[in-house]
């Protein structure tokens, strides 16, 4: 049986609200919310929407 488990890292903007940043289940992960923030100035990516895309589902950096 899988266990459902908050995933929270200090490399990512915090969760507004009573959120968590993405919670896993087994093998999966499920997120909320993503939007394209550029995690070293806290802007959000200008540019066209793969480049915005791209950075919601880039790992934070370590």
């Amino acid at each position: 049986m899988h266990a459902k488990r908050a995933i929270c890292t200090d490399n990512a903007p915090a969760a507004i609200g009573p959120y968590s940043q993405a919670v896993g289940f087994g093998p999966l992960i499920f997120t909320s919310g993503q939007i394209p923030i550029d995690p070293a100035s806290g802007a959000i990516v200008t540019g066209d929407i793969q480049a915005q895309t791209r950075r919601s589902l880039e790992p934070a950096p370590a």
